[in-house]
C-alpha cells in the first residue's frame, strides 16, 4: 500500500476536534508504543529503521520507503506484516545487526472519514498534539493522485494553513529533541 499522509501540529486540541467531527466519525482511541531498529551506526540520524508496535497479542512490523512530497502530503511505499514471535524476530534482526534507537508513544484518537481514509488526533510524548490525515492508496499513480487530492481536500476544510504542516516525522522530531538536549 501507499500511504498518503500529512502531518499537522496543533496548539488546541479541543477546536481542532469539533472541526474533525463536522467530517468524520469517531471510531476508537489507542495508546501505540512503536520501537525503532535500524542497521545504521550510532549517533547519527538513520536514512532507513523498522518499527515494531504491539498491538494485543500481536505485533506489526512496518516499514515505510519515502516516496514523493508536494504541497504538504507524503506518499510513502508501506510495508507491513503481523509477527507473533516478537522474540524469535528480534533475535533474528540483531543477529544480522539492528540495533533499537528510539522509542516513541503517542494516545490517538482515530476519525474515519471513509474506508482507508482517517484522521487522528494524537499527543506525542515529548511533542505534543498533532493531527495526521492518512489515506491508504493502491500503488498506482491514479489512485495516489486520487488520495492526495482528498488528503488536500481535508487540509482545506480543517483550515489548515501551509505554515502547520509538518514535513519531518515524529521519530526526526524525538530524535532532534534528544540530540539538542545533549548539546
Amino acid at each position: 500500500m501507499i500511504e498518503v499522509e500529512s502531518k499537522i501540529k496543533i496548539s488546541n486540541p479541543r477546536t481542532v476536534k469539533k472541526k474533525i467531527l463536522e467530517i468524520a466519525k469517531f471510531e476508537k482511541t489507542e495508546k501505540k508504543q512503536d520501537d525503532y531498529y535500524t542497521l545504521e551506526p550510532q549517533g547519527t540520524y538513520p536514512k532507513k529503521s523498522l518499527r515494531i508496535r504491539k498491538k494485543k497479542n500481536v505485533y506489526i512490523v512496518n516499514f515505510k520507503k519515502r516516496g514523493a512530497y508536494k504541497n504538504g502530503i507524503w506518499a510513502k511505499n508501506e510495508t507491513e506484516f503481523v509477527t507473533s514471535d516478537i522474540y524469535g524476530f528480534i533475535a533474528l534482526i540483531k543477529e544480522f545487526g539492528f540495533r533499537k534507537w528510539l522509542t516513541k508513544e503517542k494516545k490517538c484518537k482515530i476519525y474515519r472519514i471513509e474506508k482507508n481514509f482517517q484522521i487522528e488526533l494524537n499527543h506525542v510524548k515529548k511533542l505534543g498534539w498533532f493531527i495526521e490525515i492518512e489515506y491508504l492508496s493502491k500503488k498506482n499513480p491514479a489512485s495516489i493522485k486520487k488520495a492526495q487530492k482528498k488528503v488536500s481536500a481535508v487540509l482545506k476544510k480543517l483550515e489548515v494553513k501551509n505554515s502547520e504542516i509538518i514535513k519531518e516525522g515524529y521519530t526526526k522530531m524525538l530524535w532532534n529533541l534528544k540530540h539538542q538536549n545533549k548539546k
